[in-house]
């Protein structure tokens, strides 16, 4: 695209010439804004990256589940049968108050085993003839509290006897004493014992009894008969829990047998607690239950008063007939164990009924009742109960782990059931079952007597084998986990359980392993609920890694942790390899073309690693690091990435090679540019550098900035660090061919130029936009590249910032060169407009290089490289910032050099008003004959103070304002004759007025610029000028003074005095000199000293006075006292002093001037505030006074002086000093 321009705008030439330029950033195809626009490439790649990201499914691919499944676990159908007829069973015989009825668990069962209706008539036949269990009450009798006190100390000794008992019994009471001999083994001759009837129960201090069942009695019906072999062959139970079904006849007669008797071994007692109201046994015991629906748990608490056990009496009672209840034959037994006589005292009892007691067990506080409502009874007892079932026959523990076996089963089955419902959405499973598998379960749990850590084992190892088929949550199984893990203490596993808890665990965890390598896939972000997920497995993985029960039965497994990082570390691999693949397709064919589109594939490959660790960063690092196996996620991932893109860039780098070195090419072809003439061709030159470096380059900055997770310990090891290096030859490559892209499009700009349209009334034109747009993309460029090596970094700083100061004088050049080829018949406002336009430009574009300190950001690298290196020589912050004070200072002044001829012409129109200033009538006040000079100045800065930058007008002002100070200094010296006090006055009122003017209250000169050298000197002229004779010797002492306290060699001698002040008196005390120079032609002096008080007006009776003269000496001892009237007023006043003037006395001419030393009064014992009072010269130190001469010649107090001609006591003070100004060596 092409713009057809005027050359020359606004006069620059008469002559219109027409060019056809293209637009300046085109002119080199916008070569300055490609790699400008590789910071906004690469954040649009990462952007567009991330969309595509977000454009992915939030579920997990059903082709990557389907990758993780494994076989699904399913039974023969002979074993499908067989537990299909225990679950039938279960539900039957199924104990404890329940809230299913039968028929609604058969169906769940049946729909859950998917069995047809003809085979579950079968089953349900051979479940029917199976023999029912025998139930068994667990009861734990925990504590009592507040029972009654029988003792005479307060206190009772309790004790607890318990039995299960019928609900009906009829027959007549026995005696008690038939109990206690009953008791002693004579039991009656129709015992129950005869019939071999048996019950059993435990305490927790005894070993169970177990008891033979009338086996003889127990009788089968004939379709048991025939069904006895499918049961055997079907049923994982066994038959250890089963009995034969008895004829209803039998159990009648049973009943009526036990009506008439209480079996004795069904009675049990507990242990005595002696001394408590608040007794705590914790004793378990194991009742057989012979019909449930009717039997009673009846509980009875004693005081025990005699040593003689109860414990015997129960253990030798075989059986009891007539007695009515067992709690009165508790007492009858209770009676007879006493053998004084006495009678152990009734604290209340507990009846059961054992059909209220549900399946789940029952934590209860009973209230203890009497035997009659006039019984006075107090307290509670806890007692624990749950229901189970026993075989008449002891369990072996292989049908143990076949009840297992069998619950695990039915867990799995009745699982896959309700994960049916969901179909493929199985993650979504809460982990609870329906009520009536619960209810199953349950059942078969108490009724195989299963502990809790079994069931939750069960539990667990169906759950966990059913996720390998159908994933489920992993917050479910972390919650089954959980519940073995809390009970792995409490109770034990036999020897094969922990086999299959092992094999359960091994395939969880190889399972978890494939889940954590293939976790971008399996929980894809950025789903919440995902990273949750993972959350959940490896809070189950960290769990597994701390639980005793892992190490138990797997303790040969590496650690959990270790599993983990190899996972995701061989994940991150596989990643790398599946991305590679994706962008890297073309890189051989790359290379051999130049190798840009492996550079930029690489580049892209770098951008989706650096994604990929940003969202693991934001969804899975807080996964893994928040659980017990804190592992750094982002640091695995990126030192994994890092060193294979490392290894993949190498590849590349080291096959491309950068183009020969052409730094001394570019820079000749720059020199040639500034000796060309704006109206001659440019040579044609067009230097190559790829973009492409460059954006691998930033995608690999960018990646590098993950390293911050990495361990500084660690970093050391990193290859990334070794690639930046091959990228150096590339940046080399482009600081020098930028050099040359911006002078030309330097040239270009001002052959294209145009006055800007900004708006405002300050103009510029595009030239200087398009040259500070050159150092905006150069240094924008270089913040995107962040180099990381200091020392090439800062080479490379200083070509860049040697390019923009050149290019920025290149540019002020061509503005003077086109300046100064204005046309002679420019009118002086058609010049005015184009010399601010001119001067506008160039401080525009100086202005652009005081940035650059800020946005190279050149403080922090030089801080860097100078803390390297240490002191000592010139330091890098040294080097740099002489750099940019050299170009600044350079165009400074260039700028002022081209704003001199306005500020001449301006001059010269004002010397006129300056001398109207000084020679006016002495009656005119100075505001108003400074009032031409300002209004002079006001018409002339009125054509450029709207026009110019601010910077550009102070210089200006500056430059009129030196002119206006020097038109001032001339005015003073111009005419030799003495001026009146009032010349001076005026023209020192008339320059504070300049100076408000130039000042402009703040929006003018600063002070800095106003209080320039020029000014001080003639600040201090005028002042000094109309200043009295009087005053000006002061303050000529004054300098003095400060002068002596300044000064720090003893070029002329030194002199040693004491001085104090006592009593209107000031006495002063000549000691001796050192090293007086010598002023006599035998090589030594004469010296004497002369003493005097200044100012004379502070002590006007006190008259100089002098030591005695010595001869021939350079080191006189004078030891020589002075007194001076003074009062202390006068020695405290401001200026007050003693002047030593060491003489060389000649007899012949006149004595000679050998020095002079000052000592302020303010300073001496007695005078001082805080000195003490002081009468004599001892105990003072001497104060040593250099000597001194007067080594400005052209003193300006002096020179003030010296022109008041008519002033006698002005003459003789000049004369005097004049004497005592150093001579020349």
């Amino acid at each position: 695209m092409s713009s057809t321009v005027m050359y020359s705008y606004n006069g620059y030439y008469k002559k219109s010439v027409f060019m056809t330029f293209p637009l300046v950033s085109e002119v080199d195809g916008a070569w300055l804004e490609q790699f400008t626009s590789l910071g906004w490439r690469h954040s649009e790649a990462l952007r567009t990256l991330k969309a595509q990201g977000r454009q992915g499914s939030r579920d997990t691919a059903p082709e990557i589940l389907a990758s993780l499944k494994k076989n699904e676990f399913r039974l023969s159908k002979s074993e499908s049968e067989s537990l299909y007829v225990e679950v039938l069973y279960t539900v039957f015989h199924k104990i404890g108050v329940q809230q299913h009825i039968g028929e609604d668990l058969t169906k769940y069962a049946q729909a859950a085993f998917h069995t047809e209706p003809h085979d579950h008539l079968r089953l349900q036949a051979v479940a029917q003839e199976e023999k029912p269990p025998i139930l068994v009450l667990n009861l734990v009798v925990v504590e009592a509290e507040n029972l009654e006190a029988k003792d005479p100390n307060g206190f009772s000794d309790p004790y607890c006897m318990l039995g299960i008992q019928p609900a009906v019994q009829v027959g007549l009471p026995g005696s008690p004493r038939d109990v206690y001999n009953l008791a002693q083994g004579s039991p009656p001759p129709d015992s129950p014992r005869n019939r071999h009837f048996s019950g059993g129960s435990r305490s927790s201090v005894e070993v169970e009894a177990d008891s033979d069942g009338d086996k003889s009695s127990s009788c089968e019906s004939p379709k048991s008969l025939a069904k006895e072999s499918l049961r055997k062959h079907h049923s994982f139970r066994l038959s250890f829990k089963r009995r034969p079904t008895e004829p209803k006849r039998e159990k009648l007669e049973h009943r009526d047998s036990l009506s008439n008797a209480i079996p004795a071994k069904i009675i049990r007692a507990t242990s005595v607690k002696p001394h408590t109201l608040n007794p705590r046994w914790n004793e378990k015991f194991r009742l057989d239950i012979d019909d449930i629906s009717l039997d009673i748990l009846h509980l009875d608490i004693w005081d025990h008063d005699d040593e003689s056990s109860v414990f015997e009496v129960v253990s030798k009672l075989n059986e009891v007939k007539g007695v009515k209840g067992l709690g009165r034959f508790f007492k009858q037994i209770a009676q007879s164990a006493r053998q004084g006589g006495g009678q152990d005292d009734f604290l209340g009892c507990v009846n059961v009924a054992l059909q209220d007691i549900p399946s789940t067990g029952v934590d209860k506080w009973y209230p203890l009742e009497g035997r009659s409502h006039r019984s006075n009874i107090q307290g509670q007892i806890n007692l624990k109960m749950w229901l189970s079932t026993r075989e008449d026959r002891g369990r072996s523990e292989e049908e143990v782990w076949a009840e297992v076996r069998e619950h695990d089963q039915i867990i799995t089955i009745f699982l896959l059931h309700e994960l049916n419902k969901f179909k493929e959405n199985t993650v979504t499973w809460d982990g609870e079952l329906s009520t009536a598998a619960q209810t199953i379960l349950h059942q078969h749990a108490i009724q195989g007597d299963l502990t809790q850590l079994q069931q939750a084992m069960c539990r667990w190892m169906a759950v966990s084998r059913t996720h390998s088929s159908r994933p489920l949550d992993p917050r479910v199984l972390h919650r089954y986990l959980l519940a073995l893990h809390d009970l792995w203490d409490t109770e034990t596993l036999s020897k094969e359980e922990e086999e299959i808890l092992a094999d359960s665990y091994t395939g969880f965890l190889e399972h978890s392993m494939t889940e954590v390598r293939r976790h971008r896939e399996v929980f894809p972000m950025p789903s919440k609920t995902h990273a949750i997920r993972l959350e959940a497995l490896l809070k189950c993985l960290s769990l597994l890694a701390e639980s005793r029960s892992y190490w138990k039965v797997c303790p040969f497994h590496k650690e959990v942790r270790g599993d983990v990082m190899a996972a995701l570390k061989r994940g991150a691999v596989e990643w790398y390899a599946q991305a590679r693949l994706r962008y890297d397709r073309h890189r051989e064919a790359s290379l051999a073309t130049g190798g840009d589109v492996a550079l930029e594939s690489l580049a892209k490959l770098a951008l989706h690693l650096t994604l990929d660790l940003q969202a693991g960063a934001d969804y899975y690092d807080h996964a893994f690091s928040s659980t017990s196996l804190k592992i750094p996620y982002v640091a695995i991932n990126y030192k994994i990435f890092e060193k294979l893109l490392s290894e993949d860039a190498l590849k590349v780098l080291t096959v491309i090679q950068v183009d020969e070195d052409i730094e001394n090419e570019i820079w000749q072809m720059c020199a040639l540019l500034r000796d060309l003439e704006l109206n001659k061709e440019t040579p044609y030159y067009n230097p190559h550098c790829s973009t492409s470096p460059f954006l691998l380059y930033l995608a690999l900055a960018e990646f590098s900035k993950f390293q911050e997770h990495v361990a500084a310990s660690e970093r050391h090891a990193l290859l990334l660090g070794s690639v930046w290096g091959h990228f150096l030859p590339a940046v080399s490559r482009w600081v020098d061919v930028t050099a040359f892209r911006v002078f030309y499009r330097i040239r270009v700009a001002i052959l294209t130029d145009r006055v800007a349209n900004t708006g405002e009334p300050v103009q510029y034109t595009t030239s200087a936009v398009d040259t500070t747009s050159c150092f905006y993309h150069v240094k924008t460029f270089w913040r995107h590249l962040a180099w990381p090596d200091l020392g090439t970094s800062y080479s490379l700083v200083v070509k860049m910032v040697e390019t923009m100061s050149g290019a920025a004088d290149y540019y002020v050049h061509l503005l003077q060169q086109r300046l100064n080829t204005l046309a002679t018949d420019t009118t002086d406002m058609e010049r005015a407009q184009q010399l601010c336009i001119t001067v506008n430009n160039m401080e525009h574009v100086r202005h652009s290089l005081t940035l650059l300190q800020e946005e190279l950001q050149l403080d922090l690298l030089t801080q860097q490289l100078d803390a390297q290196e240490g002191q000592g020589g010139t330091t890098y912050s040294d080097h740099i910032a002489s750099l940019l004070l050299e170009a600044l200072t350079n165009l400074d002044a260039r700028i002022a050099n081209s704003m001199s001829p306005v500020a001449e012409q301006i001059s010269v129109e004002l010397q006129k008003d300056v001398f109207h200033l000084a020679w006016s009538p002495d009656s005119l006040p100075a505001e108003e004959a400074v009032r031409p000079l300002l209004e002079r100045l006001f018409a002339s800065l009125s054509t450029y103070s709207a026009a110019l930058l601010k910077n550009n007008l102070d210089r200006l002002l500056y430059l009129l304002w030196l002119a206006v100070l020097n038109a001032l200094q001339d005015q003073i010296g111009k005419d030799t004759e003495e001026k009146q006090v009032t010349f001076f006055v005026r023209l020192y009122d008339a320059l504070e007025l300049l100076r408000a003017f130039f000042s402009a209250h703040g929006r003018g000169l600063d002070d800095n610029s106003l209080a320039g050298p020029e000014y001080i000197t003639l600040e201090r002229q005028l002042r000094l000028h109309k200043t009295t004779t009087e005053t000006l010797i002061e303050t000529y002492h004054m300098e003095r003074l400060m002068e002596q306290e300044r000064v720090e060699t003893q070029e002329y001698g030194s002199l040693f005095v004491r001085a104090y002040f006592n009593h209107d008196s000031l006495c002063v005390e000549v000691l001796q000199a050192k090293n007086v120079i010598p002023l006599d032609p035998n090589g030594f002096s004469d010296p004497f000293v002369v003493i005097e008080l200044l100012p004379r007006r502070l002590f006007p009776g006190a008259a100089q006075q002098q030591t005695n003269v010595h001869k021939k000496t350079l080191h006189p001892l004078f030891d020589e006292c002075f007194e001076f009237p003074a009062s202390l007023e006068s020695c405290q006043a401001e200026g007050a002093m003693i002047l030593f003037t060491l003489m060389d006395h000649d007899v012949i001419t006149c004595n000679d001037f050998g020095g002079e030393a000052f000592l302020s009064l303010n300073t001496i014992s007695g005078v001082v505030a805080s000195s003490s009072s002081v009468d004599n010269f001892h105990g003072l130190k001497p104060i040593e006074l250099s000597l001194m001469f007067q080594k400005d010649p052209d003193n300006s107090i002096l020179k003030v002086l010296e022109t008041r001609t008519s002033d006698k006591v002005a003459m003789e003070f000049v004369k005097k000093q004049k004497e005592r100004i150093a001579r020349p060596t």
